[in-house]
């Protein structure tokens, strides 16, 4: 065949396979994050008090895209919000599996939860629970959590797996917490992108959940990731990761957090091999008058709000007087909460950080609702053994205006810490007296009264169920002769 004929034949070919070089594959990454429990749209003074956030309009807006596409969550499902709490992560759980999510990473708040907790929640929910390097203390990953899972992109496999960072400024060290152990990142992401490439994923993307207590810099993410396998993306919830930007050869993105915005990473790959050549990103605002809001999520968020207004309304004490967070140079629910700690704990004395409580109760009934939102931080009642002298250094190392007490008095003299008693008189050097803190007091290894116990033991009691039983029992706020801080 001569060569004009040849060329003839064959150039159709030629184009055909030109065209499919030359055309783009994409996939489409919707990231979320740090949602807290929050379930539907707010008004939002970011975005001039619009109606704004909630997995309603996020559904819209992931039901409007055309292209192969995934939605992922970053986790941190419940902690914010009275419906979050109340359903220890259920109702957000069940907004992910309607959009549908392909999968969720469980973030360090989650793992507030007991294990029989979060067993419910994975068994519960339709998105798979991601914990890569999550262990219980026995030393076994929770059978009932995934370590990584393949999900479908059009025609692309994408493997998922997550990591949670507690210390990003001490990065690859274990870390053990009340129920669980955390084992070093750098070796469970390497087992879990092994597991990934040998199921046949084609894409890996690491869901890279950090402790909201603490912040990752940039230079965190391009160390961990230098030495590692190859991940083509990492979404972050870190907030101050603003745009993506190259550590080696992975991509590192922020996702969408708080249920107001959503990340929309487009993955632009090579057809041939499906690698990632380029990645196109944007902050979208979930703006219900953009998007609208599906019916479907809306009547489960109902039925969740439903249950919830019922729980929270219920009454459990009456108040005769107020309790404000300060009143002129006293704090009464502060006080009334050592008072109530130390009652139901049956102890020498008890300590409170003021920032414990969030506000103050007004007089008349108390309800659910308003123990939660005095105490919103889930703390723990603890039970704590000390000795006289090493109590008395614990509370000089404690700023002034920082703690309520009950059962103790601290004398101070020109602001300045000078010794502590009890109503029968100074601190004994040798006698152990027996304390109740929340545990958020006591959550830092530096902290002064955790470092110089003898021992402590969480009593896994919240600490606003004991001021509910408090309540139920007490309907004023004690104060001491010469009060509970003397100054000069």
């Amino acid at each position: 065949m001569s060569l004009p004929r040849l060329l003839k034949h064959a150039l159709p070919a030629l184009l055909l396979l030109a065209a499919a070089c030359a055309k783009k594959e994409k996939v489409v990454i919707f990231a979320t994050g740090r949602g807290q429990g929050r379930l539907w749209a707010r008004p939002e003074p970011a975005l001039k008090d619009k109606l704004a956030g909630g997995y309603a309009v996020f559904k819209r807006l992931y039901d409007g895209e055309n292209a192969p596409k995934l939605a992922l969550d970053t986790g941190n499902l419940f902690s914010a919000t009275p419906e979050g709490w109340l359903t220890r992560g259920r109702s957000a759980a069940d907004c992910l599996g309607a959009v549908p999510y392909g999968a969720a990473a469980l973030g360090m708040e989650d793992l507030a939860l007991s294990p029989k907790e979060l067993q419910k929640l994975a068994e519960g929910s339709k998105v798979p629970l991601l914990a890569s390097n999550l262990y219980l203390k026995t030393n076994k990953k929770p059978d009932f959590l995934r370590s990584q899972v393949v999900l479908n992109a059009g025609r692309r496999k994408v493997g998922v797996f997550s990591a949670l960072i507690t210390a990003p400024g001490k990065p690859n060290r274990a870390k053990y917490l009340l129920n669980y152990k955390l084992e070093k990142e750098s070796y469970e992401t390497a087992r879990a992108v092994k597991a990934l490439r040998d199921s046949g994923a084609e894409i890996i993307v690491m869901l890279l959940s950090v402790n909201p207590k603490d912040k990752a810099a940039p230079e965190f993410f391009k160390e961990f990731l230098a030495k590692g396998p190859r991940i083509d993306l990492v979404i972050t919830d870190e907030p101050s990761v603003k745009k993506p930007f190259k550590a080696g050869r992975a991509w590192v993105a922020p996702a969408g957090l708080e249920t107001l915005h959503a990340a929309r990473i487009e993955l632009e790959l090579e057809p041939a091999t499906g690698k990632v050549k380029d990645l196109n990103w944007k902050k979208l605002p979930l703006l219900q008058e953009k998007y609208g809001q599906d019916q479907g999520v809306l009547k489960i968020i109902a039925g969740h709000r439903k249950y919830a207004s019922s729980h929270f309304a219920r009454k459990v004490g009456f108040l005769t007087d107020p309790l404000p967070l300060a009143d002129k140079d006293d704090t009464p629910a502060a006080d009334f909460t050592a008072d109530c700690m130390q009652r139901w704990a049956r102890t020498n004395a008890a300590i409170i950080g003021l920032k414990e409580p969030a506000v103050g109760f007004s007089s008349g009934p108390v309800t659910v609702g308003n123990l939660y939102s005095a105490f919103p931080l889930d703390s723990n009642v603890v039970f704590v053994k000390i000795r006289g002298d090493d109590l008395e250094r614990a509370l000089a190392a404690i700023p002034q205006g920082e703690i309520g007490v009950a059962g103790l008095q601290l004398f101070y003299k020109d602001g300045v810490f000078d010794h502590a008693g009890t109503g029968r008189g100074p601190l004994v050097p040798g006698h152990v007296y027996r304390l109740a803190v929340p545990d958020s007091f006591v959550g830092g290894k530096d902290n002064p009264v955790l470092s110089s116990a003898m021992e402590f033991a969480n009593s896994r009691r919240y600490l606003r169920e004991v001021v509910g039983w408090c309540f139920a029992r007490q309907r004023a706020c004690g104060r001491p002769a010469g009060g509970r801080l003397v100054r000069n």
